[in-house]
């Protein structure tokens, strides 16, 4: 039975030894799959990565001042200046038609459109004022009759 067990050995380790050839081979391919893998996504994501950062050099480049505020060129200072005209022109005509309302209505006799505005905002603010003051003597007077009224409680609660 000798002969029979070191055979069987021997067909063991020959089967052992082409097993282990066979897991090295795989797990070595797989290990040059997956490094060439991982190496060519690096390579991707590499390129991707300097494609993005000449662009944002371009951009930069080309639309960022140095301050890192948007540069306007001709077309965007031509909308500014249009912009601003138009902007003066409502704001001049409003300001003549508030003159000529304030000229027409508000203004006394001999008064010019520049003191009736001053008059006029200067009895704003005092009606302002006087509204102030009138609310904060309101809220006195109530906070006055609120503690009254707690005081009055409390008495009566209480009995001498």
């Amino acid at each position: 039975m000798s002969k029979f067990a070191d055979i069987n050995d021997k067909i063991a380790g020959v089967v052992t030894e082409g097993y282990q050839k066979i897991e090295d081979g795989v797990v070595g391919g797989y290990r040059k799959i997956e490094d060439g893998v991982v190496a060519g996504f690096q390579k991707i994501e590499n390129g991707v990565v300097s494609g993005y950062k000449k662009i944002e050099d371009k951009f930069t480049g080309a639309c960022l001042e140095e301050d890192g505020s948007l540069k306007t060129g001709k077309v965007g200072e031509a909308v500014t200046e249009g912009y601003q005209k138009i902007e003066d022109a409502a704001v001049g005509g409003f300001r003549k038609i508030a003159d000529k309302f304030v000229d027409s209505f508000l203004a006394r006799e001999g008064e010019t459109v520049e003191d009736a505005k001053a008059r006029i905002a200067a009895e704003q603010k005092n009606r302002e004022e006087q509204a102030r003051e009138e609310a904060e003597k309101r809220a006195a007077e109530q906070k006055a009759r609120i503690e009254a009224s707690l005081e009055a409680s409390r008495k009566a609660g209480k009995h001498d």
